[in-house]
């Protein structure tokens, strides 16, 4: 396995400072002009500042794909979240062509889809209970709805708060098709506001066509490449379950300011939301019970394997060994506006 010399913000990746057994991908998304313009340090290229973006490693020997990522942030007031996760969604599927459609790597292509995927980071996506413009301000209708459920901190509401207004949670299908027929139709209603924003974002491409993420119908990150299996643990370990009791719930981990002694109160800057995530091939994971009641996934106990049912199209994927033998956050670390996430998996 081989890859090309890369120059990447004037550090060269070569074959002798990278090791024979793993591929690094380096990928930036991010849309800032850079501070300075010389010959030595030009201007970033559009869509391509290091302030957001990838940092991903191929382990073919351990058939691992482990992806480090800071998406873009929801940096607008009185804006609806379908607007920025058509931002996000177009990063992501850069990221994803330039693992699995990166002409610089000379590899196998069928043994690099074989790849199991771990996606972590600042993924970015928000919770969103009201959109419309003035219910979007600081500390407006939207913070305060979301921030009054976490303050009188009862699980089944925490639960439904976070299966029926994560935008993540929505666009990996772990909800609801009545809930998804809903966020259906709130696009309608939001999108002719995506010009405001960015008229050059509404495009992403797939394997050579172009998808129109603004459309009418729900996103899906399953049609991305890298997350096409993936399971988000905040919600297979944390909610997914109806018997979790409150000790097993994660809160959100995002916004608090900086420095605050715990237990931390929600900074009214932005809606309080689960931004921080880790998404896990099911090819890694030994598969629940109760996810064979669940609408996205059923299994097949006679093939040892389970699949994902996107619009009525059952696809076998294989069941992996690994067990998530701890997860949780890390609130005593109170260095960042966000808390950190940990997640713990023994393979056998």
């Amino acid at each position: 396995i081989k890859k090309k010399n890369t120059h990447t913000h004037n550090t060269e990746v070569t074959a002798s400072n990278i090791s024979k057994s793993s591929i690094p991908i380096i990928c930036p998304v991010g849309n800032k002009a850079s501070s300075y313009s010389t010959t030595t340090h030009p201007n970033y290229k559009p869509s391509q500042s290091p302030d957001k973006g990838a940092i991903c490693l191929a382990i073919p020997s351990l058939s691992l794909l482990l992806c480090s990522m800071h998406l873009a942030g929801t940096n607008k007031y009185n804006v609806p979240e379908t607007i920025f996760d058509d931002i996000r969604i177009k990063q992501l599927q850069t990221i994803n062509d330039a693992c699995f459609n990166n002409t610089e790597m000379i590899v196998d292509d069928a043994s690099f889809r074989k790849l199991r995927p771990i996606v972590l980071g600042d993924l970015n996506f928000r919770v969103e209970v009201l959109s419309s413009e003035g219910e979007k301000e600081r500390g407006g209708k939207d913070f305060c709805a979301v921030n009054e459920i976490l303050m009188e901190g009862e699980t089944d509401k925490v639960r439904q708060l976070f299966l029926e207004y994560d935008r993540l949670c929505l666009h990996l299908g772990h909800t609801t098709r009545r809930q998804q027929q809903q966020q259906q139709q709130q696009r309608g209603k939001n999108e002719f506001i995506m010009n405001n924003v960015n008229e050059n974002e509404n495009h992403i491409t797939k394997n050579g066509s172009t998808i129109n993420v603004d459309d009418k119908s729900f996103p899906s990150l399953r049609r991305i490449d890298l997350l096409s299996d993936v399971v988000d643990l905040i919600w297979r370990e944390s909610f997914q379950n109806k018997q979790k009791t409150s000790s097993n719930v994660i809160l959100p981990t995002f916004t608090f300011k900086v420095g605050d002694v715990p237990p931390r109160s929600y900074a009214n800057k932005r809606t309080p939301s689960w931004t921080d995530r880790i998404l896990v091939s099911q090819r890694l994971l030994l598969l629940l019970l109760s996810e064979s009641d669940d609408n996205w996934i059923c299994c097949d106990k006679d093939q040892e394997t389970m699949h994902s049912e996107e619009e009525g199209i059952q696809q076998p994927l294989l069941v992996g060994s690994g067990e998530v033998t701890s997860i949780g956050t890390n609130d005593d670390i109170v260095l960042s506006d966000h808390i950190p996430l940990h997640c713990l998996i023994h393979f056998k």
